[in-house]
């Protein structure tokens, strides 16, 4: 039980958190129109923005873990993607609600929308002109919404979920806790034969 107790809690320690400096903000209240995609709700829905004026700040895990990246959808005239560790995970052709899963070290974490007419804003390092917002879900998660520097600035011109993966536990384990819980029963049996 204890075993299982410290697995569950190191799944639990893997957190991710927004740096302070961001730009308190909402969702733009005319022109996004994610809102069936996201949950969320022009002019309410609170976000925080990160741009050129906030290097080195961003979304941040507390310790290695899988991350899970999940595509919701896009309303862009430029041709943007969206990438992880340095590699293109997805596009304006990519299917929504389709998910990737990466190991990923503890701080800033390592991913980018790449725009063809305003750049690329990098977690932690955004060019001039582009930003990225983000809206916490309140279960850990978070929704990161790209403004790609084109004539409109409403962050629905990428958006992508970033979660911690849960992590299972491993077969062995539920196999020792059976074993633990199988001797804890059979020593309970034999107590009450002995003092019947």
């Amino acid at each position: 039980m204890l075993l299982a107790g410290s697995f569950a809690s190191s799944a639990r320690a893997m957190t991710l958190s927004l740096d302070a400096g961001g730009i308190a903000g909402t969702i733009p209240a005319s022109g996004f129109s994610l809102e069936a995609e996201t949950g969320l709700t022009s002019g309410v829905s609170p976000i925080t923005i990160f741009d050129s004026t906030t290097p080195g700040l961003g979304l941040q895990l507390s310790s290695p873990a899988q991350v899970e990246f999940t595509f919701l959808g896009l309303e862009a005239d430029a041709t943007n993607a969206f990438d992880v560790l340095g590699g293109q995970v997805f596009t304006g052709a990519t299917a929504p609600l389709t998910t990737n899963t990466f190991g990923l070290g503890g701080g800033l974490l390592d991913f980018a929308f790449q725009s063809t007419i305003g750049g690329t804003a990098a977690n932690g390092a955004i060019a001039a002109g582009i930003s990225i917002a983000f809206a916490d879900l309140g279960d850990g998660s978070f929704i990161a919404l790209f403004n790609d520097g084109g004539t409109d600035a409403d962050f629905d011109d990428f958006a992508v979920k970033i979660a911690v993966s849960p992590i299972p536990l491993p077969p062995a384990v539920w196999l020792f806790i059976s074993a633990i819980l199988g001797l804890v029963s059979f020593t309970r049996i034999r107590r009450t034969q002995n003092t019947a």
